[in-house]
């Protein structure tokens, strides 16, 4: 029993309007490289100003009437920098994914290149070392203590 669903083929790739190398340009593709760490900071600050500004909505909409719109403005712009962010990141760890038919490796248990393994280190690194974990729980904790404001102005 396979471990991951059924790998795609080329064609299914193709017709989804998958971006693949053919087999002859997976040389020439260029592995992604891990971002500078001010550059993961900065979409970190930015995806958590966007989330706080959201939840700060409620805090100007019953002290501050003026701000909602400019608290507003800055969650939504700052939340789809960060979506597009995670998007772009996302995108580079799938296209190295299918460029090198990792997945198909390691299902099969293939030997892995040199190359491959490049390719894997960035993928875990990159992983680990992203901050949108962290992200996520800001989000979370604000949100409860959001509502619970909120219940707590209203009841």
């Amino acid at each position: 029993m396979a471990i991951f669903a059924r790998q795609a083929t080329v064609e299914d790739k193709e017709r989804r309007g998958y971006s693949l190398p053919m087999e002859n340009e997976i040389d020439a593709y260029e592995l992604p490289h891990q971002m500078p760490i001010w550059v993961t900071w900065l979409a970190f600050a930015v995806g958590l100003t966007g989330a706080l500004s959201l939840r700060l909505i409620l805090v100007a909409r019953l002290y501050s009437p003026e701000l909602v719109r400019l608290y507003w403005y800055i969650g939504v712009i700052g939340n789809m920098l960060f979506f597009l962010f995670r998007t772009f990141i996302t995108w580079r760890r799938r296209r190295l994914i299918m460029a090198l038919n990792i997945l198909e490796k390691l299902e099969k248990r293939s030997s892995l290149t040199e190359r491959d393994y490049v390719a894997l280190q960035y993928l875990v690194s990159s992983i680990y070392v992203s901050k949108e974990r962290w992200n996520y729980f800001v989000i979370f904790f604000f949100s409860i203590l959001a509502i619970a404001w909120d219940l707590w102005v209203s009841g």
